[in-house]
């Protein structure tokens, strides 16, 4: 009797999973966090990382968060078709995370841009930023249009320029932005940005100095990427680079300490903390871990270039 009932119970069930699927319920989509770019600032000392630019995907919805020098040749790389992308996120307008950002919408449309609109999210001057862009591209695109067919970029991509708060919704994701500071740019002109999606909440902290409503935005997130800057290392790079006392307490200053990036992980109760956008890139993985670790208690992974981590 007993093993009629749970054989009855379980088919109850699958009636009740298809019903729901033809009723037009979503299916579970497959999410997927793609580290791009992880170094922190401009310059290019050496390739074995580079400027900041990460990837998510939603089943084959693709978001781009940043896009640094390299993004478009990491992202074909990475297998992500350039013409495929379906919104691009900009944190702030430093080069170290634009500085691809016209290339790549010449990318896109060199590659096949032209079924859907590519929407572009970003702090005040995005749209600015976008319309001087193609004015950079404007005789290729002109002589492109006219002798192969090609449809106008210009029309295939739409810029906004955002304050705080939900900047997207639809059906699969709710997209929001908190305002972060991030000097010397004014307030407004930085943003970290959450995900909500199937029940998973992913944030990416963009640039910020410690920033303690960070970690109420980012309250038990699955996936907390974060900058992080170490402090004893800083000087060395600094005098690698030139101006070396006064670029590093600017460095230093303008971001987060990775001690107070596992103070805001343990403070958002996250379920895993990833560090991107690294200064200075050549410090060890341990180092990283372990300074992270002094105030955050869970898993702490060590953002690479072209790593994938799927969010279950």
């Amino acid at each position: 009797m007993m093993k009629n009932s749970v054989a009855m119970l379980a088919v109850c069930m699958l009636a009740q999973s298809h019903l729901a699927i033809a009723a037009g319920a979503p299916a579970p989509q497959e999410i997927n966090i793609v580290l791009l770019g992880t170094k922190g600032g401009p310059s290019l000392l050496n390739t074995a990382r580079l400027p900041q630019a990460t990837a998510l995907t939603i089943g084959d919805k693709i978001w781009l968060i940043d896009a640094g020098y390299g993004a478009s040749l990491q992202l074909v790389k990475n297998g992500i078709p350039l013409r495929n992308i379906n919104t691009i996120l900009l944190t702030h307008l430093h080069s170290d995370h634009i500085l691809d950002y016209p290339s790549l919408l010449m990318n896109a449309w060199a590659s096949g841009l032209k079924d859907h609109t590519i929407q572009v999210y970003g702090p005040p001057g995005t749209q600015a930023m976008t319309k001087a862009s193609w004015k950079v591209f404007d005789r290729d695109i002109t002589l492109r249009m006219e002798e192969e067919g090609k449809p106008d970029p210009r029309n295939l991509v739409k810029a906004t320029d955002i304050g705080q708060g939900v900047i997207y919704k639809d059906e699969l994701v709710t997209i929001s932005a908190l305002k972060v500071p991030h000097s010397p740019f004014p307030d407004g002109e930085a943003f970290a940005y959450r995900f909500d999606t199937q029940g998973k909440r992913i944030v990416f902290s963009g640039d910020t100095s410690w920033f303690p409503p960070l970690a109420t935005f980012a309250q038990g997130a699955d996936i907390l990427v974060h900058e992080a800057v170490h402090v004893p290392s800083v000087a060395k790079l600094a005098n690698s680079i030139g101006n070396g006392k006064t670029l590093a307490e600017a460095i230093a200053s303008h971001h987060t300490t990775i001690e107070d990036v596992g103070k805001i992980a343990r403070e958002a109760h996250v379920k895993k903390l990833v560090l991107s956008h690294l200064v200075p890139a050549t410090v060890a993985d341990d180092v990283w871990q372990q300074e992270a670790m002094k105030n955050y208690p869970g898993p702490v992974i060590v953002g690479h270039d072209n790593m994938t981590l799927n969010v279950p």
